[in-house]
């Protein structure tokens, strides 16, 4: 199930206005969280960015920014409420971004991912990325190496 059924729910762009709201959820959901410095930066990019955000009855559960360089999407971060994994809102807000992409001239999505996120992992595993290779000590907080993965679109 992608999403449970009958619940109000809308993935829709991220704006301005939800520059607090993203912020309070990234920290919620990453050890390492954006500012809201960085959101913005996101917004800025315009028709070069794909940054969305998921509501499910009117609270913020997830969101996403990506952007193309070239024919290449780049997964800059992704997150769902730790009350809301496992719904499917990942995989919906990553298959969104791919077909922007593609309708964009995308062949190629990659991204770095904490080497010991499994559930991440195999979230990305099933959308067709592989892994491609491996920055030591990537994060700041705490020196975990991130690894390079990279899926066809």
């Amino acid at each position: 199930m992608d999403f449970a059924p009958g619940t109000p729910s809308l993935l829709r762009p991220m704006l301005m206005t939800d520059l607090i709201a993203v912020t309070e959820l990234d920290e919620r959901c990453q050890p390492h969280p954006w500012g809201p410095a960085n959101f913005q930066g996101e917004l800025l990019r315009q028709d070069n960015g794909f940054s969305r955000v998921v509501l499910v009855e009117e609270t913020m559960v997830g969101y996403l920014c990506t952007w193309m360089v070239l024919d290449e999407l780049h997964i800059g971060t992704i997150g769902v409420d730790p009350t809301s994994r496992r719904s499917g809102w990942a995989k919906r807000l990553m298959r969104e971004a791919h077909a922007w992409a593609k309708g964009r001239g995308g062949t190629i999505a990659h991204l770095e991912v904490r080497a010991g996120n499994v559930a991440a992992l195999e979230l990305y595993q099933g959308l067709g990325y592989r892994r491609v290779g491996r920055r030591k000590a990537y994060y700041p907080d705490n020196q975990e190496d991130a690894l390079l993965l990279l899926a066809d679109l």
